[in-house]
């Protein structure tokens, strides 16, 4: 049985999409990030989620965001992967799913400790695969120039409707730019960190970015490893393959305090048995029957959060 995404509200997400066979599909180049960056960001501008941080891989990518409610989340993931595809299918001139399996959304508890190891996780993305020897050197899709630097962020968006609509007028001219549009990916501060200064959680960044580069340093001279190296992260093709690896449990949400983790653990136990409950009812035939708020229903209906009392564990 597959992992019910329960609601929390005012929590912070952490998404993980892998593709299928772990190909190399993600692999960074210049059309590849921009398409990434520009479908990241019109997904952003129709949905409204909070991003606070990416990292886009060769065979996966890893997401912070923040949402109102699970059905936010689900569509801002529907509208990035279902493009992410389409268009990554075009440039590679290939067919069918790019991704192996539905998106993986784990919650993020609200307290500093944990927020910033979930930063650090993503951030430290090509370096402990000894794919690249510095935080900044990879060089696939990731909100690192905004968090080190506070460089904004753009992508381009292309149309690929209207284009294939004006291509088939035999009096149309193909100009530069008119199905293209630039959208910036808007991103937000950890939520931890949202009353310091620009300056004082940054500096925190680049101390995180300097601790990652210095273990992994420390590391690599000891197991007597080398890095890949930029060129040939590029050079890579998106018919390479990792081989399978052994899948182990994700955790239930994410949070270092154990005391904090445990309710929250107990938390989710009760929306899911009470979800199983109305589920078994909802099957035998009784319509009416009521699901935990901030869900959505054996038949798909999305039920509204009327009550915080049940999501907000804090």
């Amino acid at each position: 049985m597959r992992m019910l995404r329960c609601p929390f509200l005012r929590l912070c997400y952490e998404i993980t999409m892998q593709t299928i066979n772990r190909e190399f599909l993600l692999t960074p180049g210049m059309d590849v990030n921009s398409v990434i960056l520009g479908v990241l960001a019109w997904a952003q501008s129709k949905t409204g989620v909070h991003i606070h941080a990416f990292t886009f891989m060769s065979t996966h990518f890893h997401l912070i965001i923040t949402v109102r409610n699970v059905e936010q989340k689900s569509e801002f993931m529907r509208l990035l992967n279902g493009n992410l595809s389409k268009k990554l299918n075009f440039i590679h001139n290939r067919r069918g799913t790019m991704w192996h399996r539905r998106f993986r959304a784990i919650g993020i508890a609200p307290d500093e400790a944990t927020q910033r190891s979930r930063l650090r996780y993503v951030m430290a993305h090509g370096v402990k695969e000894d794919l690249v020897d510095k935080v900044g050197d990879w060089p696939g899709a990731s909100s690192l120039p905004w968090l080190l630097h506070g460089k904004p962020i753009y992508g381009v968006w292309t149309n690929f409707t209207a284009r294939y609509n004006a291509m088939r007028r035999k009096s149309y001219v193909p100009r530069p730019g008119d199905f293209e549009t630039i959208y910036e990916v808007r991103m937000t501060v950890m939520p931890c960190w949202s009353e310091r200064s620009v300056h004082e959680w940054r500096e925190t960044v680049c101390e995180m970015s300097a601790e990652i580069d210095a273990t992994a340093k420390k590391r690599r001279r000891l197991e007597g490893v080398r890095v890949l190296g930029k060129k040939a992260v590029l050079a890579a093709k998106p018919t390479k393959r990792l081989p399978p690896r052994k899948r182990t449990p994700a955790p239930a949400v994410h949070c270092v305090d154990a005391a904090a983790h445990e309710l929250l653990v107990a938390g989710l136990r009760l929306i899911r048995d009470a979800y199983d409950e109305a589920s078994q009812r909802f099957r035998a035939g009784e319509w009416d029957v009521r699901f935990p708020e901030g869900m959505f229903r054996p038949s798909g209906g999305f039920v509204v959060p009327t009550s915080v009392r049940m999501l907000d564990m804090w």
